[in-house]
């Protein structure tokens, strides 16, 4: 009786396999398709970044991939006295090859002051333009600092600093190395 059971079963399940392929009419097919290509060759856009302090230019990237270092000219007063300030600023220009468009962005990161770090103060602006000579106007470091500049394709933007000592300073004949790490990324623009 179980036998019988059974085989009634699996016709019963062989019937409805059988009708259901029967009513959605499915097909199976294999395809298999080639092409041939050409070779051809992808070449990466150059990020190039340029920077200029008023004495020379310098990659950001160096060719043997370390970082570009840049010396920046002060103004005329050179040193900075006790309760005074200096200004100083860099060029930076985006000379990617990339097609499109390729907007940069610029900013400077936390100044280190060196030995004489609880003396020193070191604000920063931003600019659009080429123009070092903006960064030299005492009332451009007054009120709310602009982090960064936006820079398009073969455009020029300029980090503007100045570096202030305390009046209340006793630093005569004293020599601080102050180094800001800048940093320039692609803008991504969000289409739709």
């Amino acid at each position: 009786m179980a036998k019988n059971t059974a085989l009634k079963a699996t016709g019963l399940v062989s019937g409805a396999v059988l009708l259901g392929l029967l009513t959605v009419q499915g097909t199976y097919a294999l395809w298999n398709a080639a092409v041939q290509a050409a070779e051809g060759s992808i070449q990466a856009a150059a990020f190039n970044v340029e920077m200029d302090g008023g004495i020379g230019t310098v990659m950001m990237a160096q060719p043997d991939g370390s970082q570009g270092t840049v010396a920046l000219a002060t103004t005329a007063l050179g040193t900075v006295d006790a309760g005074k300030s200096v200004y100083a600023g860099v060029r930076l220009t985006n000379h990617t090859d990339a097609g499109g468009e390729f907007t940069v962005r610029a900013s400077a990161g936390q100044a280190n002051t060196g030995s004489l770090g609880g003396l020193l103060s070191v604000q920063q602006r931003a600019v659009s333009g080429s123009d070092l000579n903006a960064c030299y106007d005492p009332s451009l470091y007054a009120g709310t600092a602009t982090g960064h500049v936006d820079i398009p394709k073969h455009g020029s933007g300029v980090l503007c600093f100045e570096v202030s000592l305390a009046a209340s300073a006793s630093a005569e004949g004293q020599v601080s190395t102050i180094s800001v790490p800048l940093t320039v990324e692609q803008i991504v623009e969000h289409k739709g």
